[in-house]
């Protein structure tokens, strides 16, 4: 059989393996993967590959359709359970073929609630193919801790997002690019590897960003997002397409150098489904940005290219700016920018409680409250980043 199994990173493979091959999770070998089972990560520069080499790929590179029996999801890989994650699985399912699947780890109730992961009944919420009291669900339970996702008696809608948009355009903005008689393959390759880290990181973004809302703006309430950034405003519109928060607009300013291709098929893809004034705009400097006119208003990756001094003068401006029970939420590399992450801890406690979010489990780090993990080694990473702070999002909620 042809089969794949998506890690984070090479580091992650031995234990991901282990979690299927494993005869306490697969007692009656029911899920349990093949030897020849071929590894696949995000970030991997790996792109000239074929099923069965020595290669880790890159699980972002094209697929056929229809070409794969079954697709494993590592436990490194955490599956948030929010607009991004769902869609994942919806492309995921059409590169498997008929009467393949997808197998994935799922968490108890109470703990996916909490961590924001992946559970039965959020899984069969949405991949349902029931059609009143006849018919199949797409989900299965194997075993304590896995379950199996496949095309039922009907196909899940499909779901604008910002993961459809990557599936549906990387092809044909990597192809325009070969025309330039300065791009080569290496250069492309590059390119698509810049691409697939534009996506993934947008996934943690987005899931950060949804549990955000849902914890501080009212849930019967519409909420007007604003992100200022680098991601092309993706975590914006698929914050927008949510089913799972109530969002009236989602705007998003592109802040310093980028790809201006990218930035126009983004627009020309969401226009018909978040709308014309979602689009995103371009700003060569985050000073330049005079207009916060939004209840939750997102920074993230600022410090790349901006003073402390600049940045703190804008998110005074944005705070000012914020109603009653508005929300700010900052998010900036702890590690590249520590000395500029100090200085804006500082200025934030200036207005309030800040609370702090895990980038690793799209939930609130709490101080006496360790998150669990399925894996170890991502377990040990959440431990890391309670203490070191490396990509936490800080949120205060303002009150008057």
């Amino acid at each position: 059989m042809d089969q794949v199994v998506l890690h984070l990173s090479p580091e992650n493979i031995e234990e991901d393996l282990e979690y299927y091959f494993s005869g306490e999770r697969d007692k009656n070998n029911q899920v349990r993967p093949d030897r020849n089972i071929y590894s696949m990560t995000p970030s991997s520069s790996e792109i000239d590959f074929m099923l069965g080499d020595d290669k880790v790929a890159n699980f972002f590179f094209p697929t056929a359709i229809n070409s794969l029996d079954r697709i494993y999801i590592g436990i490194s890989v955490s599956l948030y359970a929010n607009y991004w994650g769902a869609s994942f699985l919806l492309q995921l399912l059409k590169l498997v073929k008929p009467g393949g699947s997808i197998i994935l780890p799922v968490y108890p109730e109470g703990q996916a609630a909490e961590k924001g992961f992946w559970s039965r009944s959020f899984l069969e919420n949405i991949f349902l193919s029931r059609q009143l009291w006849t018919g199949f669900s797409n989900i299965t339970a194997e075993n304590d801790g896995v379950m199996s996702l496949r095309v039922g008696r009907k196909w899940p809608a499909e779901m604008p997002s910002s993961i459809e948009w990557f599936f549906a355009e990387r092809s044909n903005l990597m192809l325009s690019d070969l025309s330039r008689a300065d791009v080569n393959s290496e250069q492309l390759a590059i390119e698509f590897q810049e691409m697939s880290q534009l996506i993934w990181g947008g996934y943690s973004l987005s899931a950060s960003l949804e549990g955000i809302i849902a914890d501080f703006r009212p849930k019967d309430k519409a909420t007007r997002v604003l992100h200022i950034g680098r991601d092309y405003g993706l975590s914006g519109h698929d914050s927008k397409l949510s089913p799972f928060v109530t969002i009236s607009s989602a705007k998003s300013i592109q802040l310093g150098q980028h790809r201006a291709s990218w930035l126009q098929s983004v627009n020309n893809y969401f226009a018909p489904h978040t709308g014309i004034d979602s689009a995103t705009v371009a700003v060569e400097q985050v000073q330049a940005i005079d207009n916060f006119d939004a209840d939750v208003v997102m920074f993230s990756d600022v410090l790349a290219d901006t003073s402390v001094a600049d940045y703190q003068a804008v998110v005074q401006r944005a705070w000012d700016a914020l109603p009653n029970k508005g929300v700010l939420i900052l998010r900036e590399d702890a590690v590249t920018h520590a000395g500029g992450v100090r200085q804006m801890q500082a200025s934030l406690e200036t207005y309030g409680e800040v609370n702090l979010y895990s980038a690793l489990a799209a939930c609130q780090i709490k101080e006496n409250y360790e998150i669990s993990h399925y894996s170890l080694a991502v377990e040990e990473k959440l431990q890391q980043e309670k203490v070191n702070k490396a990509q936490v999002l800080r949120v205060l909620q303002k009150v008057t």
